[in-house]
């Protein structure tokens, strides 16, 4: 028996295979499968993309949120707002900014200059420093390196030059003072003179000149005969030396102690020590003391009863005063009720 070509049989069956050509219903089976598989893959395929877009407008939307709602930084005279209470009230004018209400700490960035205003004030930011127009302020220095040009502070009487510290400085458009509370300033007049400022002390501008007398000198006391050192024999019956008359503290004095409390921010015991400090001063000088202790109710205290009643009082007292202006604002900050001189 001849062996099978079974190489032949196949090529004999496909070609038969061909001939008959592919049975209907598998035709029709394989051709839905074909179709379903073209329509399924385009769907799937867009809803990936819609997915993507969608995953993408998502991000895009969270990104727009977050830089709209991020805090960009505020300025106000050329100065950062570094913190601001909720009553902040200010307003932008030719000299720089006025800040009538509230409080705000703004900062020169460049030079490390943070001030924080105590009470109404107007600023602005200059190209060789910070210039305080009008009011009172602290104001705190980040410390220089060696070598490093000093921070400025203009006012009206020069420029206060500093290395880092803290200090407060009042001004009143044409005089004003400064006092030292941490580290070391030098105050530079406008004459070109450089004053050292030591910690505790209080620089005053302008320095006036002392008025000629309108009367002869009168001639100088004899000098005193030295005493001896061997203590005084006490009369009989005395059991106790005379007693050393007390020297009441000068105006000055009085205002060096009332800032040291105010840069430790013990608010009421530097009213109190103003009231007792008033009582000992003649009237020629207690009107400043009267400016200051009002300034403390109305600014630090924020204490309306007291205040407003102290305003009264003191426009009473010093009808033509100096501080006429400053009063004013201060009474309309705590919306006193105004009335009749002299009542």
């Amino acid at each position: 028996m001849a062996p099978r070509d079974f190489r032949a049989e196949l090529r004999r069956e496909d070609s038969q295979r061909r001939e008959q050509g592919m049975p209907a219903g598998v035709k029709t089976r394989l051709g839905a499968r074909l179709r379903e598989a073209r329509e399924s893959k385009p769907a799937a395929w867009h809803r990936r993309l819609v997915f993507r877009g969608l995953a993408g407008a998502a991000v895009a939307l969270a990104l727009g949120v977050f830089f709209l709602r991020a805090p960009s930084p505020r300025t106000l005279g050329g100065l950062e707002v570094a913190r601001a209470s909720a009553d902040l009230s200010v307003r932008e004018e030719a000299a720089g900014v006025e800040i009538q209400g509230g409080e705000a700490a703004l900062r020169d960035v460049a030079r490390g200059i943070t001030l924080e205003n105590q009470g109404p004030l107007v600023v602005r930011g200059e190209p060789s420093g910070v210039r305080l127009v009008r009011g009172r302020a602290e104001f705190s220095v980040n410390r220089r390196q060696p070598g490093a040009p000093a921070a400025v502070v203009l006012v009206s009487g020069g420029a206060i030059e500093v290395m880092g510290t803290r200090f407060t400085v009042e001004e009143r458009g044409t005089g004003g003072a400064v006092t030292l509370h941490e580290g070391a300033i030098a105050f530079r007049r406008l004459d070109g003179e450089v004053v050292q400022v030591r910690v505790g002390q209080t620089l005053v501008w302008p320095v006036e000149a002392p008025s000629e007398p309108a009367v002869p000198a009168p001639a100088p006391p004899e000098p005193e005969r030295p005493q001896s050192l061997a203590t005084p024999e006490r009369k009989a019956g005395s059991s106790r030396a005379p007693p050393t008359p007390v020297r009441a503290p000068s105006v000055e004095d009085v205002l060096q102690e009332l800032e040291v409390l105010r840069g430790r921010r013990e608010f009421e015991q530097a009213a109190r020590y103003l009231e007792e400090s008033m009582r000992k001063q003649p009237v020629a000088t207690r009107e400043r003391l009267s400016f200051e202790l009002g300034s403390l109710l109305t600014y630090q205290l924020k204490d309306s009863r007291r205040a407003c009643a102290h305003w009264d009082l003191h426009e009473k007292q010093f009808r033509r005063g100096l501080y006429g202006e400053s009063v004013q604002r201060a009474r309309g900050t705590l919306s006193c009720e105004r009335r009749e001189v002299g009542r």
